[in-house]
């Protein structure tokens, strides 16, 4: 903008300098060189206007912006205070009920320790992917290498098997040994760990989990598919929030920390891959990505 006022500057004065050789009759050199000034200051005065516009609508848009980052860092902030705090109240709880006089009585103790425990790996689970999502927030993937996908699911399901059999669900792998990809395995791995294990913990006992892979039209295209309580056309955009639950109650029954699936739309991210969700209630879910 500095620029242009200098250059429209050194134009009116050109062309009033041209006005005063040219035009010998003073009035009519005097009219010209009022006329020139006045249309140049005009077009200034418009120009920057214009600019001083432009500058104010940016300046809008980035508080705006900056708004909405404050209320998500401020509902982040809440949420991580939330899900902390459930665990540690029923930690201190216990502890205090046990210090109380409780640990003398074996069955009560054993309970109470179960319960402890069970909360514990919770909330290591929780500080786990906490630290997990903010580290793919912030760094980028400087680890690169070609992923064999049917082998990097293959040692998923290996991991995932124990929980599976504990429901008598059935993991049924059809992915194509020839697709590969290019990337970060760690991260792939910890994202179709986090789809299949929400596949297994949703699905109804003795039900079958399928995960495929494919070349289609040019495209590879990794799906993990369940016959489980499926989600609701209302709760499917918000699926990828942090710490957003369909059902809180069922979640937490099952280990969950809400945060899964938010770490796999990042992963899918850093791999520029289509994530899609296709469900219906008492239907089962869908999840499906693209790769390009």
């Amino acid at each position: 903008m500095k620029k242009a006022c200098v250059l429209a500057v050194l134009f009116i004065t050109l062309l009033n300098i041209v006005s005063v050789i040219f035009i010998k009759n003073i009035i009519a050199m005097t009219f010209v060189c009022c006329l020139f000034t006045g249309g140049g200051v005009a077009i200034l005065y418009f120009y920057l206007m214009k600019s001083i516009g432009a500058y104010e609508q940016k300046l809008k848009e980035m508080e705006e912006a900056n708004l909405r980052v404050e209320n998500i860092r401020r509902n982040f902030v809440a949420n991580v205070t939330h899900e902390l705090n459930t665990p540690l109240t029923s930690i201190s709880g216990f502890i205090e009920t046990l210090q109380a006089g409780a640990a003398d009585d074996p069955d009560t103790r054993r309970k109470f320790l179960d319960i402890i425990a069970i909360e514990t790996s919770r909330l290591q689970r929780l500080i786990e992917d906490l630290l997990l999502l903010s580290e793919i927030e912030n760094k980028k993937e400087s680890t690169l290498e070609i992923i064999n996908v049917k082998h990097s699911i293959e040692k998923t399901v290996e991991l995932i098997r124990p929980i599976a059999d504990k429901r008598d669900i059935e993991l049924i792998i059809d992915v194509d040994s020839s697709i590969t990809l290019e990337g970060n395995e760690d991260r792939f791995v910890q994202m179709m760990m986090n789809l299949i294990e929400n596949a297994v913990k949703y699905s109804n006992e003795k039900g079958r989990v399928w995960i495929d892979g494919a070349n289609i039209n040019g495209q590879k295209v990794v799906s993990v598919r369940d016959e489980g309580i499926g989600i609701d056309m209302q709760h499917q955009e918000r699926l990828f929030e942090r710490f957003y639950r369909v059902d809180k109650s069922r979640s937490r029954k099952v280990g969950g920390t809400g945060l899964g699936l938010s770490i796999v739309k990042h992963i899918a991210a850093l791999f520029e891959a289509e994530l899609q969700l296709e469900s219906e209630p008492g239907k089962g879910s869908t999840f499906r990505l693209i790769f390009k």
